[in-house]
């Protein structure tokens, strides 16, 4: 997902050459419009796509780094889909998920309070049984060649609307890996 300003475009305001990837025609279009109002000029090229489904040069050579924002909790097999995204990254690259815990603590922050109270995403996006423990993340990344570089907690701090790094893994949280070979 390309999870429009906190993800790809965020990525190349960092003078990263980022391609974003989303099945959705018209998140794909959100995104395109908000980086429009850019004042500065961004490496940055947007496909409607599944990860499964990318192609060219670059994939097939593989990309410096795979980085999936808060996609896994929603696709049908975990496993598959890191190793969707796992294939794509060249030896020595790296891989970047972040999603949401499956705790009590993010039930409540990430759904009633996110979904049904502040509206920050549509209620329904997110089901509990569906989100992902670090744990089955990690070992699905381990599974594809990848050394767990770091697992960070992620705060989103609603006044401010900024988010920060925490040791705190219950709701949201981020893992890096390399790849080996």
């Amino acid at each position: 997902g390309i999870n429009a300003e906190y993800g790809a475009e965020a990525l190349a305001k960092e003078d990263l050459s980022v391609t974003g990837i989303d099945p959705s025609k018209e998140m794909i279009k959100i995104a395109q419009a908000h980086a429009a109002l850019s004042k500065i000029e961004l490496d940055l090229e947007y496909r409607c796509s599944m990860v499964e489904d990318v192609e060219g040069t670059e994939e097939e050579e593989g990309w410096d780094v795979v980085v999936s924002s808060e996609v896994v909790e929603h696709v049908p097999c975990i496993t598959s889909f890191v190793g969707e995204c796992a294939k794509r990254v060249k030896p020595g690259g790296g891989l970047m998920f972040t999603t949401i815990n499956r705790t009590m603590t993010s039930w409540a922050l990430a759904i009633i309070a996110a979904e049904n109270i502040a509206g920050y995403v549509p209620p329904g996006t997110h089901d509990y049984h569906k989100l992902v423990p670090p744990q089955v993340l990690t070992g699905a990344i381990r599974d594809c060649g990848f050394e767990i570089e770091t697992i960070v907690g992620m705060r989103f701090n609603p006044l401010t609307r900024q988010w920060s790094k925490t040791s705190d893994l219950s709701v949201n949280y981020a893992v890096t890996a390399r790849k080996i070979g």
